[in-house]
This record gives C-alpha cells, structure tokens and sequence, in this order.
C-alpha cells in the first residue's frame, strides 16, 4: 500500500513544481539579437539560446525576467557550440518581481546563452538582447597609425617651407 501513495506524491509533486529546459535561436534583430520565454505557474527553468558572430566581435547581453510574486535568475552565461563556460555574467535579483543579467565577452563562433533561473506565480517570463559589435584587425590599426604618421610627415614639410 506504501509504494503506490509513494508514486502518487512523487507524480503529484511533478506536476505541480515543473521544470523547463529548453533549446532555441535568438531572433536576428539589427546589430544583434532578441530572445524571451514565458511560462505559467511556480517552476524552474534551464534554458539555452543559440547564436553566432562572423569574426571578432564584442558581444553585450542582457536579460530581465517578471512573473506575479517571485522571478529570480540562478545563472546567465556565454558557453561556446560544445556548451563549454566561456564568460559568467552577473546577475541582480532585485525586488521580488523582477531581475537583470548582463555579460560582455570579445569573442567569434557560434555560441549558447545559459539562462538558469525560477519563478513563483501565475505567469512569468524573460526576454533579452545580444548586441555584438565588430573588433577591428591589428592590421586596421596598423594602417590607421602609417595614415597618421603620413599626415604628420606632410604637416611637418609644409611648416618647414613657409619658415
């Protein structure tokens, strides 16, 4: 009689504290990206949002979450394409409804925000934005450097021959 009232209340306590886990793009938007989630009801959540910058770029995220009572982010990192740590954001689980995530990191790939977190209330959820902003080459400024140094050459020369 035990075993039976144990599975009830183990399934029982399923359905009532959920837990999601979840895998999706961000949505291209402008020089960067846009992402959300929402959910219903007292539970946890383990998400990953997938994204990518061609070639050496400053990448700014940031997250912020609301539900009804109590919504608080557990962790908000950048992982590389195999869901390694590459940069630990920080985050700020302020009044009771509502909590911030910001990362920054210069890196190029494809990547994973990781967004771990829990909320208790009727609804609730989160959204956020990637910006990633091209790093210049040390070439560009090597050549940035060699215009100046002309620049200054030609300045030089003509002071010389108004004296």
């Amino acid at each position: 009689m035990k075993k039976p009232l144990l599975m009830l209340a183990l399934g029982l306590s399923t359905i009532l504290n959920s837990a999601y886990a979840a895998t999706y793009d961000a949505t291209p938007s402008g020089d960067g990206y846009q992402f959300s989630s929402s959910f219903s009801g007292d539970t946890s959540f383990d998400d990953y949002i997938r994204f990518s910058t061609e070639g050496q770029q400053t990448i700014l995220a940031s997250i912020s979450g609301s539900s009804g009572t109590n919504f608080t982010f557990t962790s908000f990192n950048l992982l590389d394409a195999d869901k390694n740590l590459i940069a630990t954001g920080s985050v700020l689980n302020g009044s009771p409804k509502i909590a911030f995530g910001f990362l920054e990191s210069v890196q190029y790939g494809d990547f994973f925000l990781h967004v771990v977190g829990s909320t208790v209330g009727a609804s609730a959820g989160y959204n956020g934005t990637i910006t990633t902003t091209l790093v210049p080459e040390p070439g560009s400024y090597a050549l940035m450097l060699a215009g100046l140094g002309l620049i200054g050459v030609i300045a030089r020369k003509k002071v010389r021959e108004t004296v």
